[in-house]
């Protein structure tokens, strides 16, 4: 049976066997660390795990560390398994260099990821460069064989409106899932979002989302689109509302066609708190567009504002 694991990630696993004496149980947690990152690591390079060679891994720099470290953040784990994930990774890293497979540690000189429930994951957000790219890719059909082109064609125009709806709107993927054809006011130009708790909030529809929303509706080839004001905004091409699930699935497939495999639909939920928080949008303001309960969840936008803070004070000569 072929391992899930590259020859050097059991050669380390050995190591730890023999030299540190560590028992069967650290030992599958450490399996289970190395597995998960190699998991991480050979989806990027779409490759599977067991087949990462000493070349893929010297690719593995600093700025890979990062996102690795990024997309840690961006997980429910508990602090002590991102701190364990850290320990091991880095720990085979160091030990690659050591048996001069590696010629450098791409994780030395970085700040180890702060331990402890209080603290708070910075967002992850996509640059308006990556966001305008994937807006792109969504309507574009490049790459894609005869068969998907023609299926892409039929499908584009919702999956563009659900994204600019994410990415100008800030909505939970359950929220988009949610709205009503009546939730959208076009006149208005308001969106009515039902959030946690059955929460209502009145948001401004942004000049992009309602373009999107517009060619949607007018062009949707399925047997089923929306008309009454209680009919779900979204549908399938085989007459069904849209889930939660395949609206995941469907902004995931972009975003890898796009180059942001790290990304997820969330993650447009973060770019518009970002985007809002450097625009100089003060904290409450952006808190009511999110839905937050409290102030607190969206001090995670404040070190955007104290960068802006900084730059400012920067200028001064």
């Amino acid at each position: 049976m072929r391992s899930e694991l590259p020859v050097r990630a059991e050669q380390y696993l050995e190591t730890k066997r023999v030299e540190r004496g560590l028992q069967t149980a650290s030992l599958v947690e450490y399996r289970r660390d190395l597995a998960d990152f190699c998991r991480w690591l050979a989806g990027r390079l779409r490759k599977d795990p067991e087949d990462l060679t000493d070349a893929d891994l010297a690719g593995f720099d600093r700025d890979g560390a990062r996102r690795w470290l990024a997309h840690l953040a961006d997980r429910e784990l508990a602090p002590s398994t991102r701190d364990r994930r850290w320990s091991t990774i880095s720990g085979w890293f160091r030990w690659m260099v050591a048996e001069g497979v590696l010629a450098r540690d791409p994780f030395a000189g970085l700040e180890r990821p702060v331990r402890g429930e209080r603290h708070k994951r910075l967002p992850v957000y996509l640059s308006e460069a990556e966001a305008e790219r994937l807006l792109r890719v969504v309507l574009s059909d490049e790459g894609l064989t005869p068969r998907q082109k023609a299926h892409h064609a039929r499908l584009k125009e919702r999956d563009h409106a659900l994204v600019t709806t994410l990415l100008y709107q800030g909505l939970r993927i359950s929220e988009a899932v949610g709205l009503r054809y009546g939730d959208v006011d076009f006149e208005e130009e308001t969106l009515r979002v039902i959030g946690k708790g059955d929460k209502e909030r009145l948001l401004p529809l942004h000049r992009r989302t309602k373009e999107a929303l517009l060619r949607y509706l007018a062009t949707w080839p399925g047997p089923k689109k929306p008309k009454a004001p209680q009919d779900p905004l979204w549908w399938t091409l085989a007459g069904r509302p849209l889930t939660k699930n395949a609206a995941q699935v469907a902004v995931k497939r972009h975003l890898t066609r796009a180059g942001l495999w790290r990304a997820s639909a969330h993650k447009l939920r973060h770019t518009f708190g970002t985007r809002l928080a450097e625009a100089g949008v003060d904290l409450l303001v952006i808190k009511d567009l999110l839905g937050h309960a409290t102030v607190a969840t969206t001090q995670i936008y404040a070190h955007v504002a104290q960068r802006r803070l900084r730059e400012a004070v920067e200028k001064i000569r």
